[in-house]
């Protein structure tokens, strides 16, 4: 892991892989990790893209990890990510992002559209249309089975908990409460390829949102993983085939 270290930002802690049979023509695999984890809970997806050939890149977002702390905003992730690829050299990449990673991911696609080549968006929670979608209260969070299942991965490492800076929720949780419909317009910028991978009813995400999401999308696609909101977490096979099959086709 090496720190990147900037004078008007924090630190950010990365992990920058190498495969020598990794053809010229695959991009790096950039990996954003969820509200409360880091790039330690993408260990599994990470081994699987390495033992195909493809480089991968792991990061933790400001506030987690050993990345350094400072304030939340969301344009504030979506930031960070672009200045990884610069200080990594890396001109364009695959991203494979949950949760508030993947909305982060999102707004580079939105930003820097030639920086993305394909995008696997697993559980992204979208910035609200209108009342209906405040009223909702589609924001990050979890409900308490979600908070159940992921007690064995608390237990079995609580490192990404305990290095996380409890004070995010509250910051990200009340931009995610403004309606932003210039958001949604924006997604007309996206030109990668993308999946969106929904967790199924389970998830606190309703999956309509989700499938509206995909649509919007110029080259969205939309697949279901019955698994809650950590479908990588929970169901790691079946989201490896998913981003395996989006990322080489």
């Amino acid at each position: 892991m090496q720190v990147l270290r900037r004078d008007d930002a924090p630190a950010l802690a990365v992990t920058a892989g190498r495969h020598p049979r990794s053809p010229a023509t695959n991009p790096p695999v950039l990996l954003v990790h969820g509200m409360g984890g880091d790039h330690t809970t993408w260990r599994r997806i990470a081994a699987d893209l390495e033992s195909a050939g493809r480089r991968v890149i792991g990061v933790d977002l400001r506030g987690h990890g050993r990345s350094g702390r400072a304030d939340y905003r969301l344009d504030d992730f979506r930031d960070d990510l672009a200045y990884v690829l610069d200080a990594l050299e890396v001109p364009h990449a695959d991203v494979v992002a949950h949760s508030l990673g993947a909305h982060a991911a999102l707004r580079l696609a939105m930003a820097h559209p030639q920086r993305v080549r394909r995008l696997v968006l697993e559980e992204p929670p979208p910035m609200p249309r209108d009342a209906a979608d405040l009223a909702e209260a589609i924001t990050p969070g979890a409900r308490l089975g979600e908070r159940l299942r992921g007690l064995g991965a608390l237990v079995a490492d609580p490192r990404p908990f305990l290095r996380f800076d409890k004070t995010m929720p509250e910051q990200v949780g009340a931009q995610f409460q403004q309606i932003d419909t210039d958001w949604w317009q924006g997604l007309d910028r996206v030109s990668a390829p993308a999946v969106v991978v929904s967790g199924g009813p389970r998830s606190f995400l309703p999956p309509r949102h989700l499938r509206s999401l995909a649509q919007a999308l110029p080259a969205g696609s939309f697949v279901t993983v019955e698994a809650g909101h950590s479908v990588h977490r929970d169901r790691p096979r079946a989201f490896a085939h998913v981003t395996r099959g989006h990322l080489f086709a």
